[in-house]
């Protein structure tokens, strides 16, 4: 069961979408019983996704990097990076997610602070941090508080929210910040992780299912169907999402033209990148530009 406060929950009905937030916070708690079974979608978010994992035994990937996430866990996943849940069969999965943006840290944090704790969030390479047992008591109590408050939202209980939010990013930016930003030595990379790995490093560049086959030794065949079983998305799919979202992110911060955007992001053809852009957005690249254009000063 989900629940959540002001406006909807982030819209994850597609595997890639832009999430909605409405205002600059929203949050939800979600138990998630082990009669049920939830859809693990390679997705993003336009804004901060804060997992605070009060009971849990799963694997993630951002991007290219694979996390072991268990009970006191908390993972932050920037705007706009792919990202995937899986999620455990026949077990209890508990957690509370706290979605933010930007501004909504330069609003309760002094200036220097916020711009510090908008790159520690966003930047940090390793995206994990176990909480000690006090560490999780007293963020866990936050969130508690938090989400009690939502149930009968006023204008005081929201102004309580926004104070909740902000001692609840605080607390955890003292804390990621002590602690080691790169992620730990690990064995053996599996060969989905070094698919990723080389995708997100090589998009801008011809990728064939035989090149990613030849540079790993192994069937073209296994890797598409492990790469599937893994992700629940073919290796083909990836690529062009992965793509798509580096060219949103051109087009609104660049003056580059469509066709240098298209062939930067590894699209050899344009009217294959008109294709696969709409297929994506439903937007067509001059109007995604034009749209979020249009909406940004309203964010702010």
């Amino acid at each position: 069961m989900e629940n959540s406060f002001i406006g909807n929950t982030m819209n994850m009905d597609t595997s890639f979408d832009d999430a909605k937030l409405t205002g600059t916070f929203n949050l939800t708690y979600t138990v998630t019983l082990p009669d049920e079974q939830l859809d693990p979608l390679v997705h993003y978010h336009d804004c901060f996704e804060l997992v605070f994992y009060v009971s849990a035994d799963i694997q993630a990937y951002i991007d290219e990097t694979h996390y072991h996430l268990v009970s006191k866990d908390v993972l932050i996943i920037p705007p706009r990076k792919m990202h995937k849940i899986i999620y455990p069969e026949h077990q209890n999965y508990v957690r509370y997610v706290l979605y933010f943006t930007p501004d909504h840290i330069e609003r309760f944090f002094d200036p220097d602070m916020a711009s510090k704790a908008v790159h520690l969030f966003k930047d940090r390479p390793y995206r994990k941090v176990s909480l000690s047992v006090p560490e999780y008591m007293r963020i866990n109590n936050l969130f508690k508080n938090m989400y009690e408050h939502r149930r009968a939202l006023t204008a005081h209980n929201l102004a309580l929210l926004n104070a909740y939010s902000a001692l609840i990013l605080q607390e955890l930016y003292l804390i990621f910040d002590r602690r080691p930003s790169l992620p730990p030595e690990t064995g053996e990379m599996s060969p989905v992780d070094q698919v990723l790995k080389y995708i997100n490093a090589h998009y801008s560049e011809p990728i064939a299912l035989e090149t990613l086959a030849e540079e790993f030794y192994l069937n073209k065949s296994y890797l598409c169907r492990l790469f599937h079983k893994t992700m629940g998305i073919s290796i083909i799919n990836y690529l062009q999402h992965k793509r798509i979202l580096e060219a949103q992110q051109l087009l609104l911060n660049s003056s580059r033209s469509i066709i240098d955007i298209s062939m930067e992001c590894g699209f050899s053809n344009i009217q294959h990148f008109y294709r696969v852009f709409k297929k994506v957005t439903a937007l067509t690249p001059a109007e995604y530009k034009n749209h979020h254009s249009a909406i940004k000063p309203s964010q702010k």
